[in-house]
């Protein structure tokens, strides 16, 4: 099978399903692609850095769930390739950077403007997006001899998407320092810039920023 056969293979997998299946993620019976590490991490930096070009088409339900098997541990092992895999921590970085592309041009374009920690509603890619730093062991490296580069990379993809205009999104990046708040010492530096920016006028992310800035999110 060719690299594209099994690029293709590997979205379908992920993204090619009914809502009526609900939550397929938990099948027993779930057959992965078997994919080597090296593939994985090919194949979801191109997946992410072509968003618009490869996995647009899908629903919010279809993203969403199928994103969340990628980066939550309690679903697969995918995110423990890209954390403790045998390839080289550049790999390994560029897989998490290209999460920036994914939070641009989807989740700022597609989730509702709501806030996960007030119980707003939202769609499935706003449970992703709020949940994702707490789901994905990317945000526990201590154990790794790859900590120093993946702390920075995910703090990096954190504080970029504090840029962003959508609140869902900018609360996923203070969601996420909060969590590294103890690990990576610049975490509560980048909340505190944020902070102090005079642009940030909306009082709900103001309030959680500061508990982001101690390490209290929830």
């Amino acid at each position: 099978m060719s690299m594209e056969d099994k690029y293709q293979k590997f979205l379908k997998f992920l993204f090619d399903r009914e809502e009526s299946q609900e939550d397929w993620r938990f099948d027993y019976e779930l057959e992965e692609p078997r994919l080597t590490e090296s593939e994985v991490i090919l194949f979801v930096r191109r997946m992410l850095e072509n968003y618009e070009s490869d996995i647009a088409q899908y629903s919010d339900w279809q993203l969403g769930k199928g994103v969340d098997y990628i980066f939550n541990n309690s679903c697969s092992d995918i995110s423990f390739v890209i954390r403790d895999g045998k390839i080289p921590v550049e790999e390994k970085v560029s897989v998490i950077l290209a999460l920036k592309v994914f939070f641009k041009k989807c989740l700022n374009e597609r989730c509702v403007p709501s806030l996960g920690h007030l119980s707003e509603e939202g769609n499935e890619l706003n449970h992703f997006c709020y949940m994702v730093w707490d789901t994905t062991p990317l945000t526990y490296c201590e154990q790794s001899s790859s900590k120093d580069e993946i702390y920075r990379a995910v703090a990096e993809v954190m504080e970029y998407s504090l840029t962003l205009s959508n609140v869902a999104c900018i609360e996923s990046g203070l969601h996420g320092l909060g969590h590294l708040h103890g690990y990576f010492e610049n975490a509560s530096k980048i909340v505190r810039n944020y902070i102090k920016k005079s642009s940030v006028t909306d009082s709900r992310l103001i309030k959680y920023a500061k508990n982001a800035e101690i390490g209290y999110v929830q």
